[in-house]
């Protein structure tokens, strides 16, 4: 049992204010059907990128990738252009983010060259590895995230953050130790995208959270996306003439063609997965994101396991689990700090059954930066870790 002090204070049920049932209902029908969405989205684009990362099919991530940043542009700028409402960061003078030059050299530039590198190496190791592997060491983004967070003092020390991180290692130090078919090449190039993520969802904490304004989830993505096309441009024209194909291959004109119908295909996935996260966060409150990402984790790693028939063993079985309870017991530490501060046990009590304590001004404003920040990487990447709050 882990306890940090006592607490007297009155505890009072959430309080909600007074609308009609049909309301109720259309708001629950909403938050299920863009949570599923969501969950199949997720679940469908990394299978999606499985299956084309294989050496007889499209072995070519930067290929891949800078596809879904030419698609995603392009879409976004169509929606932007359509439905200038769905970018409030953008449009709406009321919540209109501070746009310039610093911004976008200080913070979106960095973010994008981040985010390149990330989905560069990430698809690379789904040459290597498993899909429920790779899903499982993408767990221990957690950790890193908080470290580097403490690097740079957007995190504060906390003795009950660093039990549960110190859980979700040895977690996964099961899964790692469990797979049957470890690969060091893929175990490697996945930590190596690792790192850049963490560094990017930490470098996103201090872009989301700043005096500028924060940045909704499609405002963001429409910022960042070009710049990840110019960058992921630049890096394929440098492999194509400058680097051999056995270090890093790159498709011919040939290729692409053959497979642009799935690519394109894929890229739509990618973009719908951005909507729809978007659509999800406006409808949803904090906990049913955590929630609904716990059940896509697991439902990616199902997807390996079913339809690639990858082999997981019962530690990593085990592991993984424990993973899932870690994460979650961080989620709701991170978007309800003040119903823990009685402990871990007391404040898991206290937000399954409803009860929490009355917000002061500060918690509500950490809970936007968190709702932000988490929105913003996971609406960015189809294989980052929408919303999970782990910052």
């Amino acid at each position: 049992m882990v306890m940090a002090g006592s607490s007297n204070e009155q505890l009072t049920p959430e309080e909600h204010r007074p609308v009609g049932r049909s309301e109720v209902m259309r708001g629950m029908a909403l938050m299920v059907f863009f949570g599923g969405l969501y969950i199949a989205t997720s679940s469908a684009l990394i299978g999606f990128n499985k299956y084309l990362m294989t050496p007889d099919r499209f072995p070519y991530a930067v290929n891949l990738v800078l596809m879904h940043a030419i698609i995603g542009t392009i879409c976004l700028g169509i929606l932007f252009c359509i439905k200038p409402s769905f970018f409030p960061s953008l449009t709406d003078p009321a919540r209109k983010a501070n746009i310039d030059a610093s911004l976008m050299f200080k913070g979106v530039m960095p973010v994008a060259a981040l985010f390149c590198g990330q989905l560069v190496l990430s698809n690379t190791a789904y040459l290597h590895s498993s899909v429920a592997f790779l899903q499982m060491m993408k767990e221990a983004n957690l950790v890193l995230v908080y470290i580097f967070s403490l690097v740079v003092q957007l995190e504060r020390f906390s003795c009950c953050h660093l039990q549960i991180l110190v859980c979700v290692i040895i977690a996964t130090a099961m899964t790692i130790h469990g797979e049957l078919n470890f690969s060091m090449k893929g175990f490697a190039i996945q930590g190596t995208s690792q790192l850049f993520e963490a560094s990017k969802i930490v470098l996103q904490a201090l872009l989301l959270s700043g005096s500028r304004g924060k940045l909704d989830p499609l405002s963001y993505c429409l910022l960042v996306l070009p710049f990840c096309a110019i960058f992921h441009g630049t890096f394929l024209v440098f492999c194509t003439y400058l680097i051999p194909p056995t270090i890093v291959a790159t498709a011919s004109w040939a290729q692409i063609g053959a497979w642009f119908p799935y690519l394109f295909v894929n890229s739509l996935i990618a973009v719908m997965l951005n909507i729809t996260i978007a659509l999800f966060i406006k409808h949803s409150a904090a906990i049913s994101f955590i929630l609904a990402g716990i059940c896509k984790d697991a439902m990616i790693v199902a997807v390996g396991a079913f339809f690639f028939r990858e082999i997981v063993s019962a530690l990593q079985t085990v592991g993984f689990m424990l993973q899932m309870f870690f994460i979650l017991v961080w989620s709701l530490m991170k978007s309800f700090p003040r119903e823990f501060e009685s402990g871990i046990p007391i404040g898991l009590a206290r937000v399954m059954c409803g009860f929490r304590k009355l917000p002061d001004e500060k918690d509500a404003a950490d809970s936007a930066v968190v709702k932000s920040v988490a929105a913003g990487y996971g609406a960015a990447s189809a294989s980052s870790e929408a919303k999970k709050a782990s910052v």
